[in-house]
């Protein structure tokens, strides 16, 4: 699938303070074979042919280094809600057609996404929502519908009724519109809910309410979707990142004996016809040669031996 042909501004919800992973290292920061949660959706925004790539942060923005010259933040000082995020990164948008991601939901496919922008257009739709139905809906906000598929609004876990908890189809957090249509629906929120705060989630009923469609793009994937909140979640992710990772190494022609005593970094290049034994870690900027063998027992970090044989 080609990339999408129209200019598309991405904004990046990344100004979570992350209570619940329990470190001082920010979520976003946290490293997936190598790679930290949030270059993954960076990645995404660059593949699927984003000209501007907007990043919602809290202020601390010395603590996440360099993630590329082409990336520009706006600044939440207060965390006052995913809809006053949205809103300062949309008010930094220069194209109609924006792109809302989570930074802390790494695992987002880029056929997905070009997926749901075609059905944005054929939907003829304002908005266009990432959806998804789940075995266990838990913690996620519930998609309401109207007749002919189009959506009424979310409703966040905290303020669903007992009936609305049973809905399966859950709001992913991702969205794609119209750019003034969501700022000017944002500007309009209000923090009169449960938990004092404003919500995204919010504009898709101040739009729909209006008479204007949106849409709602359900995936049957619920891997994608997972979010990196805690360190239970990010082990989840991890391995699902290694499963893919080996997947497409394997296809290639690498040998894994043993995948479950093995880890790859993202970083590594590997050539072909390359034995990896059981009990071997490599990591950094390193590359393996084609035809080596590599293990078992051995840690090597940056091209250099740290533990174990030669490899």
């Amino acid at each position: 699938m080609p990339k999408f042909q129209e200019k598309i501004s991405t904004v990046i919800l990344a100004a979570g303070v992350g209570k619940r992973m329990k470190s001082e290292t920010p979520k976003i920061l946290h490293r997936i074979l190598g790679k930290p949660v949030i270059s993954f959706v960076i990645d995404l925004a660059r593949d699927v042919g984003s000209s501007q790539i907007i990043m919602v942060v809290n202020g601390r923005t010395n603590e996440l280094g360099s993630l590329g010259e082409d990336i520009c933040y706006a600044i939440q000082e207060k965390p006052l809600g995913s809809g006053d995020a949205a809103k300062k990164g949309l008010e930094k948008a220069v194209h109609e057609n924006v792109l809302v991601l989570c930074g802390d939901v790494p695992l987002i496919q880029k056929q997905t996404i070009l997926g749901m922008i075609e059905y944005h257009k054929r939907k003829k739709a304002v908005l266009t929502v990432l959806t998804c139905k789940m075995s266990n809906p838990h913690g996620y906000g519930r998609i309401m519908h109207r007749r002919y598929g189009f959506m009424t609004r979310i409703v966040e876990q905290s303020d669903a009724t007992t009936r609305q908890l049973k809905i399966k189809e859950i709001n992913a957090g991702v969205y794609y519109g119209n750019k003034d249509m969501l700022l000017s629906a944002l500007h309009r929120t209000t923090a009169d809910n449960k938990q004092g705060e404003y919500y995204l989630t919010q504009a898709v009923h101040d739009i729909a309410a209006a008479g204007k469609r949106v849409a709602g793009y359900m995936i049957k994937d619920e891997e994608e979707i997972i979010g990196v909140n805690t360190k239970i979640q990010l082990a989840d992710v991890r391995a699902i990142v290694k499963r893919r990772w080996f997947e497409h190494l394997m296809q290639r022609g690498v040998l894994i004996e043993d995948p479950a005593t093995t880890d790859i970094d993202l970083s590594v290049r590997i050539g072909e016809r390359v034995h990896i034994r059981p009990h071997t870690m490599i990591e950094g900027d390193t590359i393996i040669e084609d035809g080596k063998s590599v293990g078992p027992f051995v840690w090597i970090n940056n091209g250099r031996r740290v533990f174990g044989a030669n490899a």
